[in-house]
């Protein structure tokens, strides 16, 4: 171990002494290339000097012999200069001359030449003016000639739409009565079809309302079962759990029976079709309204069927308001009482009073129901989007009596 320490420090003193003779060496090439750099600058430098003051005193001598030879050569070039300056004005003054001479005598003839033209023309708009003057007497002849035609065809079409007219008035006369009868004999069909039709859409609204509160009546009956079943369940499950005496369930309320649906009412006969043909009119039916039940829960649905129960009168069990006759006046309208737990919504109730008032605006729906401007608006709305209401002339009508 010491042997290769002190091989380790031998070799480390080694290193360092090539190091400082490497730095030694370094710092000996530098200051030479310093001295040669220097030397090289100012021998550049001398001959730079050199160089210029050589280009200075050539370029004296240089503008000195430029300039003598400049002054020997001006008065030469001011003589030539003056000497064409005369010889071209000379030829410009004859160029002058011969051009104004043919200018003048180009102009006399173009004179000339203009006057025969004018004289020509002169000629020429005199014949035309002749003939035109010929051609409108023409004109206003066969004009005063056509006029007089006009007149005496005028007159013959006159006598005949005169005589046509005391031929046909009566025709027609005769077919605006008969039209008259038929639109009359139409209407009355329409009235009749439009009656029955409405016969028909009551009967099958009644019909749907009791069918929708029977299925009403069942699925609060099928939610009462499986509360008793889940109340049971749930005392089972605490009995095994928690080992107590199982409480005994409350004494259910009675089934409410169903009531099996009415047949349908048959609609009324026809009338007799009158002995002329009348145009068919396809009566457009109303959509079923219905008074919008509260959604029931979605476990109401896994439980059992219950058998129908003997029939017996039952109240609707649903949030529904209590249907009076239509001709009763807004001011009688009453709602029905409802469960605490189950109250109507206000869609429901804005419905109902809207179905018993035939129609109402939306002050009377605020006073007359006690909600403010936003909850009538929402409701309104809703309704609207659901095809169950409709606005006519700022009065909101059921869309059943609408299409009535």
């Amino acid at each position: 171990m010491t042997a290769l320490y002190d091989q380790w420090q031998a070799a480390r003193q080694l290193r360092q002494s090539e190091v400082v003779n490497r730095r030694y060496q370094v710092f000996t090439d530098l200051e030479r290339w310093q001295a040669d750099r220097l030397t090289h600058a100012v021998q550049l430098r001398q001959d730079l000097e050199q160089l210029m003051s050589d280009l200075r005193t050539n370029t004296a001598l240089w503008l000195a012999d430029t300039t003598a030879d400049r002054e020997a050569q001006v008065l030469p070039r001011q003589q030539a200069r003056q000497a064409y300056v005369q010889a071209l004005q000379a030829d410009t003054i004859e160029l002058l001359t011969s051009y104004q001479a043919a200018r003048e005598m180009s102009a006399a003839e173009l004179r000339q030449k203009l006057e025969h033209d004018c004289q020509v023309l002169q000629n020429t708009v005199n014949d035309l003016r002749l003939e035109i003057a010929q051609e409108l007497r023409q004109v206003q002849q066969q004009v005063a000639a056509i006029q007089a035609k006009t007149a005496v065809d005028l007159a013959g079409y006159r006598q005949e739409q005169a005589m046509v007219r005391a031929e046909l008035l009566p025709q027609l006369t005769a077919y605006v009565e008969e039209l008259q009868v038929q639109v009359q004999t139409t209407l009355k069909d329409l009235t009749a079809v439009r009656q029955q039709a409405a016969v028909i859409n009551q009967t099958q609204r009644q019909c749907d309302r009791q069918a929708l509160t029977l299925s009403v009546d069942a699925m609060f009956d099928e939610l009462a079962d499986f509360r008793r079943q889940l109340q049971a369940q749930r005392a089972q499950l605490s009995h095994i759990v928690w080992g107590q005496a199982a409480p005994q369930p409350a004494e259910a309320p009675a089934p409410r029976p169903i009531a099996t649906r009415p047949a349908a009412i048959a609609p009324p006969a026809r009338a007799v079709a009158p002995a002329k043909p009348a145009p068919t009119v396809v009566p457009k039916v109303a959509p079923k309204a219905a008074v919008i039940p509260s959604p029931a829960p979605a476990k109401a649905a896994q439980a059992p069927a219950r058998p129908p129960a003997p029939a017996a009168p039952v109240a609707p069990s649903a949030p529904v308001a209590t249907v009076t006759a239509p001709a009763a006046p807004p001011s009688t309208v009453a709602v029905a009482p409802v469960p605490a737990a189950e109250s109507p919504s206000i869609e429901e109730v804005v419905y109902n009073y809207l179905h018993l008032s035939q129609g109402a605006r939306l002050s009377e729906i605020e006073t007359e129901l006690g909600i403010n401007r936003f909850q009538a608006v929402d409701a309104l709305r809703s309704l609207i989007q659901k095809d169950l209401v409709v606005k006519q002339d700022r009065t909101y009508l059921v869309q059943e009596e609408a299409v009535l």
